[in-house]
């Protein structure tokens, strides 16, 4: 009887281990997993990787009142922090409302004798999502490409924007504590020849951070060598110093926020249009802006690479590091 007791507990004992590895594989797997989840009603789509929220695309276009139409006339994805639920970025409230999580645009659209401003979209112009190219997401990787039209006044398209954000988890010094943001956008004018202009201020590709740090304004500096080496945010005059602080090529912002400290690495492609003048402010937005011109038979693709980090902020040297494996996988073609 002993011995038949014995042998139960020993089956059970081993039903109980495989159940447990198996469960634990299973989390195991979870963590490793990219997934996407669009609620295409609210206007979001949602990545996480396991249970970890990485980013939220907000593209809802919802002209039913004013204040939806203001929240509403650019998408953006907002960014969570790294090893956190905390949203990370500011959406449409606060100081600035059309400074939104990370987004792209220019306040002087130039064609046909006109000029639109797709970044305040205030008198009509907006950016509208119009479908998913892509969206795909595995243990390694997960892709976005969207479609977005560049919308005039009239409710006509002036720019086809196929939108491609690429996300993977960090890996070496920083594997576990962040994420690899690719951003690459093709434009492509439904208006003949298309000049894109605008300031440092007021266009291009940028970034911002959550409200909080501009009530403090919280937000410090990391830049290569060769540019300034203070911590708070330089600068630059557009009017009186048009060619300060242009061609960085990186730098990188840092804050702290509900007790962690987070670091965005911002990184350009050095083969995109020059001079591209550098911006960055106290409250906690940062970017980079171009002038280019873009046509039917001639496109324009933009490539820049974000890295979101949770823990102490990087030093230059270590930024550096990474800058340059960027830019050697683009010559590479990756």
């Amino acid at each position: 009887m002993r011995s038949f007791k014995s042998l139960l507990s020993s089956v059970v004992a081993v039903a109980l281990l495989f159940v447990a590895s198996t469960l634990s594989a299973a989390e195991d797997k979870s963590a490793k997993t990219f997934s996407w989840q669009d609620d295409p009603q609210a206007g979001t789509t949602d990545l996480k990787y396991g249970d970890q929220p990485v980013v939220r695309y907000m593209h809802a276009y919802d002209t039913s009142t004013e204040k939806r139409a203001h929240e509403t006339f650019k998408v953006f994805h907002h960014v969570f922090g790294p090893g956190s639920e905390d949203i990370i970025t500011k959406g449409p409230h606060g100081k600035f409302t059309h400074h939104r999580g990370i987004f792209f645009g220019f306040n002087k659209t130039q064609f046909e004798g006109q000029e639109l401003d797709f970044w305040h979209c205030k008198k009509g112009e907006h950016q509208r999502h119009i479908g998913f190219q892509e969206l795909a997401a595995d243990e390694k990787q997960a892709r976005m490409i969207a479609e977005i039209h560049w919308i005039d006044r009239e409710g006509k398209p002036v720019i086809i924007e196929a939108r491609d954000f690429t996300f993977r988890p960090l890996s070496g010094d920083l594997k576990g504590k962040g994420f690899q943001i690719d951003f690459e956008s093709t434009l492509t004018s439904k208006r003949g020849s298309i000049t894109l202009t605008g300031d440092r201020q007021h266009a291009g590709f940028q970034i911002r951070a959550a409200q909080e740090i501009a009530e403090t304004d919280g937000a410090r500096y990391v830049r290569p060598a060769g540019f300034p080496e203070q911590a708070e945010a330089f600068q630059a005059n557009d009017k009186t110093e048009p060619n300060k602080h242009i061609d960085l090529g990186w730098f990188a912002m840092t804050y702290e926020l509900n007790g962690r400290r987070y670091t965005f690495e911002y990184f350009e492609d050095p083969s995109m249009p020059k001079p591209s003048r550098f911006s960055e402010r106290p409250y906690g937005r940062f970017g980079a802006f171009f002038t280019a011109k873009v046509s039917e038979d001639q496109p324009l693709q933009v490539r820049y690479r974000v890295n979101v980090i949770t823990g102490e902020t990087p030093t230059r040297e270590e930024i550096q590091q990474r800058y340059d494996q960027f830019v050697a996988e683009l010559a590479k073609g990756k």
